[in-house]
């Protein structure tokens, strides 16, 4: 049985509309139910209201799926409020689920990578998630899987099962006790990860996904991702609601279109691609995308 498909979706017509097709070019797109949530629209801003409608309208007509199911909401809850919701409303049911944002694109071998993935690790609670979206990692000359394992989940394109979502914590807090692993926790994702949850503490960012990446942590727990790549972010056009117009983020993006995969043969990290995949979270990269994004802002 074919994993769900969850789409998160706000006030964005165009980007859904590609994400949506370019998900219908999955062979497997016409066996899986989706579900698309909608967050409502914003009071203060201007012309949300008629964008969201438009959203809200085009999601009613889509086809070419299993069964389709929409849940519109009245009220704007945020994008991490929606996420933690509507994830444990569908995986409660189905056991597990593949989640996606309305900026995404995706190959061809997109749900056939993330299908296998859950299949082969959903005993496996070592693995915590399998990640669609890979940063561009160098393969080392002896390694031989079309796989990975890395420390810290993405969420551009990710899949996971109920037994291991029902472990998070969504609340944290005991905030003294967590200011304790700032440093273990950077060393385990990356230079970045403390400070975007103490943001998310301080009321600065919606994130769930920290949140997610820091239950992981405390588990000690791996992710599961594609040596190249099977989900493309457009969110990076200043609309987006973590992210901005330039991106560090630029990956190999599969056109091969391969349709089974090879795992590593033990659940643990090859320490090559491990570096290789958090250069990206490093201070000096980090430095650089900060000049970046004030020349493309």
């Amino acid at each position: 049985m074919l994993a769900p498909i969850i789409i998160f979706a706000f006030n964005r017509l165009d980007p859904l509309k590609n994400t949506i097709n370019s998900l219908l070019e999955n062979p497997e797109a016409k066996e899986s139910d989706l579900f698309i949530f909608v967050d409502g629209p914003r009071s203060h801003k201007v012309g949300e209201e008629q964008k969201v409608a438009s959203v809200q309208e085009y999601i009613k007509s889509i086809k070419g799926f299993k069964n389709i199911e929409y849940y519109f909401s009245d009220i704007n809850k945020g994008l991490g409020n929606s996420i933690i919701a509507g994830v444990s409303q569908i995986i409660h049911k189905y056991g597990q689920a593949i989640v996606l944002e309305d900026d995404l694109t995706f190959s061809k071998n997109f749900l056939s990578f993330m299908n296998q993935g859950l299949s082969k690790y959903q005993k496996e609670d070592k693995v915590f998630s399998i990640c669609g979206y890979s940063n561009q990692v160098h393969k080392p000359q002896n390694y031989n899987a079309d796989t990975y394992f890395c420390t810290r989940s993405s969420s551009w394109g990710w899949a996971t099962w109920k037994d291991r979502w029902e472990t998070i914590d969504w609340q944290l807090k005991n905030w003294e006790d967590i200011r304790k692993h700032k440093s273990g926790f950077n060393k385990w994702g990356g230079s970045d990860c403390f400070k975007m949850l103490e943001d998310w503490y301080n009321g600065k960012n919606q994130s769930w996904a920290i949140r997610f990446c820091f239950n992981q942590y405390l588990q000690q727990k791996l992710s599961l991702f594609p040596i190249i790549s099977k989900v493309n972010n457009n969110g990076f056009d200043g609309e987006g609601t973590n992210c901005k117009k330039w991106s560090r983020f630029k990956c190999y993006f599969d056109t091969e279109n391969k349709t089974s995969f090879s795992f590593p043969k033990e659940i643990e990290l090859n320490k090559k691609l491990f570096h290789s995949a958090m250069r990206y979270n490093s201070l000096m990269i980090r430095a650089w995308s900060k000049l970046m994004y004030i020349i493309y802002r």
